[in-house]
This record gives structure tokens, C-alpha cells and sequence, in this order.
């Protein structure tokens, strides 16, 4: 029996509909499978639909501006006496919200119907059984959700990452089983990091990353130079350290990772673009042999001089740039090789050459077939021209736009410069490059130095602070096989004297 003197007459009612995600709704709970059941309901209690609300995914939490603007119409028009939904949990998961609701409802005289339950929140105790109901879906709901994120833990603390994946990346198996992998699209975010830390600007990376098809926004790019997923790391609220290794594959070493956080400024998180330094060519080159930090410069006006240093807190590896400008010089003359021993390497040099350009090579066919897509667009928009589907304005802006393209890959394209019929004429270069690596790297402007520091140590070179000197294990395996090639043929190769050395101290 209905107790409430306030109950509004009239059959009149509006239906609600909700779910929280697609999953769900993919899950047979459906809008429109729920929209059929009330109708229905509707037809059969001979009631008027005034109105549908809902209608997509809303939070079950917290009510949203569709539950607050149904609630809100339903107190406007007094015809109306009853709202109708599926099931209690559909209108809403949380229980304290939806009593409240409930309640200031039946004050006004409008109940609140459970198709699936057949139950009507117009006596008190309906109220109570619905409350109870909701009580229940409440519950059930932070049960699924503990168990949810305690699996979600255990997989991340076993390094699978579970989540939605950042663009670069697919999956392959299940839960703990997954690892992730690099696609096209992360191997040129990964080029993007390689291009960060040899000082490009992020507007000439931007460039170098469309010309192989990966257009995206300087905001884009620099979300993916903060995210540590590329460098390995899955991060969360969930891990007990925030961090741990996962089972991804990198696009980026960590330590490089860190280092682009460096360049891009840790508090910040905004790129700061420094010209280039002449007197520092050894920035970001050098790390300490200590803790692996990449080495900064800077100067002491009052002094005029320069230093480099390591900017762990704690470490204090400061140096003289003279003196690590002297011992690298140094070191670079001690690899100098006589012509006579580079010219009978010269088969060698041509299969390290090939092995050691493949990065470059499979660049240069991304270049490519990115070049052929273009002249096949160049074709299209001469034909819609010429066949009119295309106006004066459309097609001068195309062309222009599909040329400066164009002229950008083939830029790129002469700066790879990998075709086979001039292999001769690398070799040749490469032997003269060897034959006096110290008087380049000396005379040379800032871009010289970097590009022979790059040869020799591709992935940089520590200093030892205890010797006050280079460790040099890191260097391109080409010079390893030299110096047995040297042996092999009587040359004895020359190395700085400890008075060289000294002098560098000085």
C-alpha cells in the first residue's frame, strides 16, 4: 500500500538508461537492450513516456550532468510520477548517492521502478529493499574493483604491462604472459630520442619523423620524450616504488631517457632548445665513470675558464674542459693509422661499412616508399585538376604542400647518401677520416667534433676521475679490429707519453 500523501497522479514517467564503459555495454548490458525493457514495462502499466534520459556511459560514482538534468526535469514537470530504469544498479552503483536520491524523490511523490526487480520505491518499505539492493551492487562493485587492480598489480610487479598501450607499441599475450613490442611508428619515436640527444631541435625532428610518415604535434612529442615506457619502464600508482622494469622493448636506453629529461628540463617538463657551444663539444659525449651521468659545461667568467661536470647530486666530477679537451685530442691521434695499413684493410672496412650503415639503410627505405606515396599523390592532384574536381586555391596549396615534401625526403635522402654505386668513394673516405682522426677533431668546428666523437664512441665515453683520464671500452668495434690488423702487418700504433698527459694536467 502506498503511504505517501505527496504521490503525484497521473501515468506519466521517463526512462532511464546507463552504463559505466563500452566493455560493459558490450557485456549484455546494453542501452538499447535496457531502453526495450523499460518501453515495454511502459506499454504494459499503460504508462506515457515523456521522456529518455541517459542514454551512455556515465560514471556509476559520481552523478553526471545527465542524472543531475533528469532529476532536475522530473521535479520541474509535476505530471510526472515515476522514473523507470532496468535495475537499481543501473541507476545508480553507488549507494549512498542513490538512497539520498531515492528518498528527496519519494518526498516529492515520484517513485523510482526496477523493471528486471518489480520493485517500486513508493512505500517505505520498498525503499528499504531497494536500498538494499543497492547496498548489495555497491558492494559487488568494490569487490570486482579490489580484484581488478590487485590483478592489475600483480602483472605490473612481474614487468607485463596490462594497460592501454602508448602509440608505438602492440601486445603480445595474456595477463603476466604479455610483452610489448616496438611497431614501425615506436622504431621512429625511437629515432626521434637518438635525434633529441645529438641536439636536433624538436622542429627538425617534427620534420625528419613526417618525411617518414609519422605526422604528429610538438605536444605529442614531447609527452612521448616524459613517458618511461619507451625507455622499459612501466610507472604506477599501484607499484610499491612507482617504478619497475617491464617486459617492453625499448626505444630508448634509461640512462638516454634520463638524459632527455635533462635536455627537456626536469621541472618543467618544456624543452629549453641551447645553441650549439664551440667550446663544449664533449657535452652529453662524456659520462662519469662513477654513476654514469652524461657530463655539462659551463664557464667561471671571473676565471675564464670552462669546465665540464657531472650534475649527480653528490658526485662532484668536475674537470677542466682544456684538460679533457687535451686527453681526447691525445686519444684520437693515438688511433691515427698509416694510410699504407687502412688501404690494405680495405675489404674490411667495406663489410663493416655495410654493417654498420643497416640503421641508416632501413631509413633510407622508409624514405623511399614514403617518396613514392607522395609522387603517387602528386599524380592524383594533377589529374583532379585536370579533369576539374579540383579548384585553382585547392591545388596550388596541395602542390606546394606535396613539394616542400617531396624536396624534404630527398634532402634527407642525399644525406644518407647509401647508394652502393658510390661505396667506393665512402671507403675511400672513410680511410682518409682514420688515417688523421686527431688533426680533424682539432681543427674542426663543433659539428666535426661530434661527428668523429660519434664514429669512435658511438655510445659516448666515460671519464675516470681517479686516473684523470678516458675509459675507452665503449669504442667502435672497427678500431678494435684495427689495432690486431696494425699488429698483424708490424705496425706498432703510437699512444700518448705520460708527459703528453701531463702536460694535459697542466
Amino acid at each position: 500500500m502506498n503511504n505517501n500523501k505527496n504521490t503525484r497522479q497521473g501515468k506519466n514517467c521517463v526512462i532511464w538508461t546507463r552504463v559505466s564503459t563500452a566493455k560493459q555495454e558490450e557485456n549484455g548490458g546494453s542501452l538499447e537492450y535496457q531502453k526495450q525493457l523499460c518501453e515495454k514495462f511502459a506499454k504494459d502499466n499503460g504508462l506515457k513516456v515523456k521522456g529518455y534520459f541517459g542514454g551512455t556511459h556515465e560514471s556509476a560514482k559520481v552523478p553526471g550532468h545527465l542524472f543531475k538534468g533528469m532529476i532536475a526535469a522530473v521535479k520541474k514537470d509535476t505530471s510526472i510520477s515515476l522514473i523507470v530504469c532496468s535495475e537499481f544498479d543501473r541507476f545508480s552503483r553507488d549507494a549512498a548517492q542513490a538512497i539520498g536520491v531515492i528518498r528527496e524523490l519519494y518526498d516529492l511523490g515520484v517513485s523510482v521502478c526496477s523493471v528486471k526487480q518489480g520493485i517500486r520505491t513508493d512505500t517505505k518499505d520498498n525503499i528499504m529493499m531497494a536500498s538494499t539492493l543497492l547496498l548489495m551492487a555497491t558492494w559487488d562493485n568494490d569487490k570486482r574493483t579490489d580484484k581488478f587492480y590487485s590483478g592489475r598489480q600483480h602483472c605490473y610487479e612481474s614487468g607485463a604491462y596490462t594497460g592501454v598501450l602508448p602509440r608505438g607499441y602492440y601486445r603480445e599475450g595474456k595477463s603476466v604472459n604479455s610483452v610489448c613490442y616496438l611497431n614501425d611508428e615506436g622504431r621512429l619515436i625511437g629515432l626521434a630520442f637518438k635525434m633529441k640527444l645529438h641536439g636536433y631541435s624538436n622542429g627538425e625532428i617534427l620534420d625528419a619523423l613526417k618525411n617518414r610518415g609519422l605526422d604528429i604535434t610538438k605536444q605529442s612529442l614531447n609527452h612521448y620524450f616524459n613517458n618511461p615506457f619507451y625507455a622499459g619502464k612501466i610507472q604506477s600508482k599501484l607499484l610499491t616504488d612507482g617504478m619497475v622494469d617491464g617486459k617492453i622493448e625499448k626505444a630508448v636506453s634509461y640512462d638516454d631517457w634520463l638524459e632527455v629529461q635533462r635536455i627537456m628540463s626536469n621541472r618543467s617538463g618544456k624543452y629549453k632548445h641551447k645553441k650549439k657551444k664551440e667550446n663544449f663539444p664533449l657535452t652529453h659525449h662524456v659520462a662519469c665513470a662513477d654513476c654514469g651521468t652524461r657530463f655539462t659545461a659551463y664557464s667561471v667568467k671571473s676565471k675564464g675558464k670552462d669546465y665540464y661536470k657531472c650534475n649527480r647530486i653528490g658526485c662532484k666530477n668536475n674537470v677542466s674542459a682544456a684538460e679533457m679537451h687535451c686527453k681526447y685530442k691525445q686519444l684520437l691521434y693515438a688511433y691515427d693509422a698509416p694510410m699504407s695499413v687502412l688501404l690494405q684493410y680495405e675489404s674490411i672496412i667495406r663489410d663493416l661499412f655495410r654493417t654498420h650503415t643497416q640503421e641508416s639503410a632501413n631509413q633510407v627505405t622508409i624514405l623511399r616508399k614514403r617518396l613514392t606515396d607522395i609522387e603517387n599523390d602528386l599524380k592524383t592532384c594533377y589529374m583532379k585538376y585536370a579533369t576539374g574536381k579540383l579548384d585553382d586555391d585547392a591545388y596550388n596549396v596541395t602542390i606546394d604542400e606535396l613539394k616542400r615534401r617531396k624536396a624534404n625526403i630527398e634532402k634527407d635522402l642525399e644525406q644518407y647518401n647509401l647508394n652502393l654505386s658510390n661505396l667506393d668513394d665512402k671507403i675511400n673516405a672513410v680511410v682518409v677520416t682514420c688515417s688523421k682522426l686527431g688533426s680533424l677533431w682539432e681543427q674542426g668546428d663543433v659539428d666535426t667534433k661530434k661527428r668523429i666523437q660519434e664514429l669512435v664512441f658511438p655510445n659516448g665515453i666515460l671519464w675516470d676521475r681517479v686516473k684523470r683520464n678516458y675509459r675507452t671500452e665503449n669504442r667502435n668495434k672497427f678500431f678494435d679490429l684495427l689495432d690486431r690488423f696494425s699488429v698483424s702487418y708490424g705496425h706498432k700504433k703510437e699512444t700518448p707519453s705520460y708527459e703528453d698527459v701531463s702536460e694535459c694536467a697542466g
